[in-house]
């Protein structure tokens, strides 16, 4: 299997991410290296196994998301929602980054290349979901369905365990924008997209132009907000 993908960085532009990072760590609440000092927050200074295991966890997973999305956008030349959620998922990647220094816990993604994990678990989703994603675009989407809804369902298991407040509102975050991604994934596997204001048949081709969807109708992504966007994602 072909693991040479582009870095995020390379395909946006390692300025647009560090500006975007830090406005991402700022809608979390995360205090970002480099940032001026929030007002209201103060940094922990302990933790707890529990904590270290969700946090290491929830880094490998975002990093997934981001080089899978990354790589399929790449493969697709830079297909919808794909070349958009890569963005969000860079700045949700950032905002755990953030938090793992504030705990003083080793990344996990130290010295790792895009595709390699430590989580031998996250390895096996990303191995078999590249995989599927070079099938077909078509495959591609339900790729995003399925990483989404598996991002979803360990969230809300984390989530319902007992953790310190800043950790359960980035991941409280997380889980919302994961929502939102699942609802851009699906309309693209159904055939649908979003513009504005509502839903219409089709997707984009993998040229930029209005393409035939699995429903046969044509549509269009909209500029506007819509379920391609999370919080964190700029237009």
């Amino acid at each position: 299997m072909n693991r040479t993908i582009r870095t995020t960085a390379a395909t946006l532009g390692a300025g647009a991410l560090l500006a975007g990072g830090l406005a991402a760590g700022q809608a979390f609440g995360v205090q970002l290296p480099g940032a001026a000092p929030a007002a209201a927050s103060s940094a922990a200074t302990t933790t707890t196994p529990a904590v270290t295991a969700a946090l290491r966890f929830a880094s490998d997973e975002e990093r997934m998301a981001r080089d899978l999305y990354a790589a399929i956008a790449d493969r697709y030349d830079g297909a919808l929602p794909f070349s958009r959620i890569t963005t969000s998922e860079q700045r949700h990647l950032e905002a755990v980054t953030a938090l793992l220094a504030r705990y003083g816990i080793a990344d996990p993604s130290a010295g790792k290349a895009a595709g390699t994990y430590a989580d031998p678990a996250v390895q096996k989703l990303y191995d078999a979901w590249w995989t599927q994603a070079q099938r077909s675009l078509d495959d591609a989407y339900d790729v995003g369905v399925a990483l989404e809804q598996r991002d979803i369902a360990d969230l809300e298991k984390t989530i319902a365990g007992d953790l310190p407040s800043d950790v359960d509102a980035v991941l409280t975050n997380l889980l919302r924008a994961s929502q939102m991604h699942l609802r851009a994934f699906t309309a693209a596997a159904n055939g649908e997209t979003v513009t504005g204001g509502g839903m219409m048949g089709g997707r984009w081709s993998t040229d930029g132009t209005p393409g035939q969807g699995r429903g046969g109708m044509m549509g269009r992504w909209g500029n506007g907000p819509g379920p391609a966007d999370c919080p964190l994602l700029d237009g």
